[in-house]
C-alpha cells in the first residue's frame, strides 16, 4: 500500500517476449489492508511490466502532449491522405518485387505518378514540354538503373 514495489527479475513467455517482474515481500502484503481487494487469491502482489515500458510511457506522453497532437493534425492532412490514395487507388496494397530496392522503385514510380497527376489537376493549365522532358529523363535514368541490376550475369568457368 503505497510503497513501490521491488524488482525481481526478468521472464519470458513462449514466444519469447521479455518480461521485468516486481514483487511485494509476503510479509508486507499479509500486514496490509487493502490486500484483500488487491491481491485477494495470492501470498502477495506480483506486477508484470514489459521491457519496453518506459519508451511507450514516454512516446505516449509525447504524443499526447500539446506538439504531439499539433503533428498528429499536421501529419494527417498531408501525408497520410497520400498513403491511403496510393494504397487504395495505385494498387500499392501489395508491392509486387522483393527487397528493399524494389519497393523502393515501386513507390519512387508510384509518387512520380500521384505528383504528375496532382500537377495537371491543380497545376492551373497545360505543363510545359520542358516537365515532361524531366520526367522522361528520370525515367530512362531509373529504368537503366533497374535493367543493369536484373540484367544476367555471365558465368564464369571454372579453372580445371
Amino acid at each position: 500500500m503505497g510503497k513501490l514495489l521491488p524488482f525481481k527479475g526478468f521472464s519470458t513467455n513462449k514466444d519469447g517476449t521479455v518480461f521485468k517482474n516486481y514483487w511485494a515481500a509476503p510479509r508486507d502484503c499479509k500486514a496490509c489492508p487493502v490486500k484483500s481487494s488487491c491481491a485477494p487469491n495470492r501470498k502477495c502482489k506480483n506486477i508484470t511490466r514489459t521491457i519496453y515500458d518506459e519508451p511507450y510511457l514516454r512516446a505516449y506522453a509525447r504524443q499526447h502532449s500539446e506538439r504531439g497532437r499539433q503533428m498528429k493534425k499536421l501529419r494527417q492532412s498531408t501525408v497520410e491522405p497520400v498513403f491511403g490514395s496510393l494504397t487504395q487507388f495505385y494498387g500499392l496494397r501489395k508491392i509486387g518485387l522483393l527487397g528493399k530496392a524494389g519497393a523502393h522503385k515501386v513507390m519512387l514510380m508510384a509518387s512520380i505518378a500521384f505528383n504528375l497527376k496532382k500537377y495537371l489537376k491543380k497545376g492551373g493549365g497545360k505543363p510545359s514540354i520542358g516537365i515532361f522532358e524531366t520526367i522522361i529523363d528520370a525515367f530512362q535514368g531509373y529504368l537503366t538503373i533497374f535493367y543493369r541490376q536484373i540484367r544476367p550475369r555471365p558465368v564464369l568457368p571454372k579453372p580445371s
